[in-house]
């Protein structure tokens, strides 16, 4: 061990040396470095080295390279640029050497493979100051080749020989190359599709600079990625892909017109129309075809790309075609062309038209409850977002009037509608239909209070043993008795809440919880007595929560009681650490320390395994290490007053002896000066 470890601090030198003859650091600074170092490296050579040591130790030569940096900018001058020396590049290549030694101890990670991607990305380690895209193609080729399931890492190494090395060839292999691993993965599919388009939009940029219109374009593929042959690329037979990939094309020329097809026989004009991304989209849809919101992320990519409405138009017929029962498919289908339009251009108008037109339509074909909701849904949207603009936010209204009685009328209720749409008469027949429903009841409850209906029957007849799990109900029926009935009758309503919230089970504890805490609240705001009598109540008629004590600790001003809710709150949940926490916490901050070594002793008895007393034992003692730095600071706080007074004494007497005295005196552990005047 001490051997290697040696070994790695003599590759320091130069770099050190250099440090110093550069004076960016000085004597006492390369010690602490190397102090550090060698603390790393021993750490590096234990038998178990997580990952968490490694980043340790590449953070520390971060920040030690940050510092050199700044400190060598501003010993520059602007005038001379500063001379590259050993220590402008050994630092970043130790910083590559740690990254390689973790990822030899753990190849698996693939947190510290991207983590050393985008350090080799964003530092120039290497002499001439630039980041080498060929140790990069390395890194990448190693990182898939250790996971090759990982699409991100494909998905990288692609856009690296795309932008770094400009070699679309390369980039596309790498993405084929996935898909063969991953056939399923949608983020490489949509790589591969984003990929295409690139390609061909780089293509007719070349064109138009080079003034051209039909050049068969080569591309090159040297500076590919050495990846080797995976052993899961070897289910993939490729004479099967060629032979499928033929027919497709086949198919798909019988079913071109007479003019598509005569535009495909000029060589080159069918890559640049995008045949090869339809055919990317069409081999996506075989691999994943159930799926259309992955069909609608290659219509969001396809904005981003000029003259691609073919493409597009073909994207949104395969959806209309396999999803014809989807609600949410079509209504993407009829809002799909919004997209295109400006918000402030006047062609929105027609549009949004446009859509209404195909919502009836959809409608007419699919004349369900979820399609109804994502039409009603539409129509809320656009009157919001138009509200500024009187004539659209009225048309839609209109429109959405029109939906609730079509609603209405037929049995197209859904919840999501009634929420939008119901009032009256159709709100009472979504709560009918829809029981379960909270926010239907708080609408309905809502309503009720405007019209001054009688909320309390309605909530204890209907909504509360309807949507008992209800928290927003709960609140919307105390509130309304909080406000509109006497002292004496609230109590009685929270009485029988408790009773009520008593037959919940134990998921629903933090609603228990809840309407005590509102009780103890509302007792609160009539007085100290009224609160206090409320505790009472909640502990004879309910089951008191953690919650409602902590509440009631909070309120009560009075150390007696709140030593007394104390013992109730750890009777009740004598096994839960919390509580007994809470009251040594208390009795320590009040200097009652016997009291506190015996509820100590009986939550040692009280917690139920040797794990937890451990760890109570270890919060106690620490509870009592801050008690005593608290009393210390005190002590020497009182020391520093006492010393002023002494001070501003001896000044006094200097003054006027006869009318000065000083009497110190002891209490509560203590010291304290008072000055008093007394008559000679």
């Amino acid at each position: 061990m001490a051997e290697v470890v040696q070994y790695h601090l003599e590759q320091m030198v130069g770099e050190l040396e250099d440090l110093e003859r550069c004076k960016l650091f000085t004597k006492p600074e390369l010690k602490s470095i190397v102090k550090k170092r060698t603390k790393f490296e021993y750490g590096l050579r234990r038998r178990r080295v997580a990952s968490a040591d490694f980043l340790r130790y590449i953070e520390y030569e971060i920040n030690v390279d940050a510092l050199r940096r700044k400190r060598k900018h501003r010993k520059t001058r602007k005038s001379q640029p500063a001379k590259r020396t050993l220590s402008d590049y050994s630092i970043g290549r130790r910083i590559v050497s740690i990254f390689e030694r973790a990822l030899t101890r753990h190849p698996n990670d693939v947190a510290l493979w991207l983590q050393y991607i985008a350090f080799v990305k964003s530092s120039d380690h290497s002499e001439d100051g630039e980041a080498s895209s060929r140790a990069l193609s390395k890194i990448y080729a190693a990182a898939i080749t250790k996971h090759p399931y990982e699409a991100r890492l494909w998905i990288m190494a692609a856009e690296h020989e795309l932008d770094a090395s400009s070699n679309g060839g390369a980039a596309r292999l790498l993405l084929q190359r996935a898909l063969r691993v991953n056939p399923k993965d949608r983020a490489l599919w949509i790589e591969y599709f984003r990929l295409e388009l690139l390609l061909v939009e780089k293509i007719k940029a070349r064109r138009r600079v080079l003034g051209i219109d039909n050049t068969e374009e080569e591309e090159e593929d040297t500076g590919l990625i050495a990846l080797p042959a995976l052993d899961e690329e070897k289910e993939f037979d490729q004479r099967v892909e060629d032979q499928a990939m033929a027919k497709y094309a086949a198919v798909q020329a019988a079913e071109l017109s007479a003019e598509q097809r005569a535009a495909l026989a000029t060589p080159g004009n069918a890559y640049l129309q995008g045949a090869v991304a339809i055919i990317v989209f069409e081999q996506a849809v075989r691999a994943v075809p159930d799926d259309w919101q992955f069909r609608q992320q290659f219509v969001s990519v396809l904005k981003r790309f000029p003259d691609t409405h073919n493409i597009r138009q073909r994207v949104l017929d395969s959806i209309a075609a396999d999803f014809a029962g989807c609600a949410e498919a079509r209504s993407f289908l009829c809002v799909a062309h919004l997209s295109l339009v400006s918000s402030s251009s006047p062609e929105l108008v027609d549009a949004l038209r446009e859509a209404v037109a195909s919502y009836g339509q959809a409608l007419g074909a699919l004349d369900t409850p979820e399609m109804w909701a994502e039409y009603v849904g539409f129509l809320v949207k656009w009157r919001d977002v138009s509200l500024g603009e009187e004539s659209l936010s009225a048309y839609f209204a209109a429109l959405l009037k029109r939906a609730a009685k079509q609603v209405a009328e037929g049995a197209r209720l859904s919840e999501a509608v009634a929420l939008e749409l119901a009032e009256g008469e159709l709100l009472a027949e979504a709560t009918r239909r829809f029981p379960a429903s909270e926010a239907l009841w708080c609408k309905r409850l809502h309503a009720a209070i405007d019209a001054r209906e009688d909320v309390g029957r309605l909530c204890e007849a209907h909504a509360l043993p309807a949507a008992r799990h209800g928290r927003g109900v709960w609140d919307l029926w105390l509130s309304w008795a909080e406000r509109e009935m006497s002292a004496d009758d609230v109590r009685a309503k929270y009485v029988a809440a408790f009773a009520m919230t008593s037959q919940l089970t134990s998921e629903h504890a933090e609603l228990k919880a809840h309407v005590q805490v509102r009780f103890v609240d509302w007792a609160w705001s009539l007085g100290v007595d009224t609160f206090r009598a409320a505790c009472h109540t909640v502990q004879r008629h309910a089951f008191p929560t953690p919650g409602f004590f902590r509440r009631c600790l909070e309120l009560e001003p009075e150390a007696k009681q709140r030593t007394t809710l104390h013992e109730f709150a750890c009777r009740v949940s004598e096994e839960d650490k919390g509580p007994w926490l809470a009251y040594l916490r208390f009795l320590v901050g009040e200097r009652r320390l016997e009291a506190a070594a015996a509820v100590f002793w009986r939550a040692s008895k009280a917690l139920p395994s040797d794990a937890d007393r451990e760890a109570f034992d270890a919060m106690y003692q620490e509870l009592l290490r801050q008690n005593e730095r608290t009393v210390a600071s005190g002590l020497i706080a009182a020391a520093d007053v006492a010393r002023g007074y002494e001070h501003n004494f001896a000044q006094d007497v200097t003054e006027s002896p006869h009318h000065i005295a000083i009497s110190v005196y002891e209490s509560s552990g203590s010291i304290g000066c008072v000055s008093q005047k007394v008559s000679s």
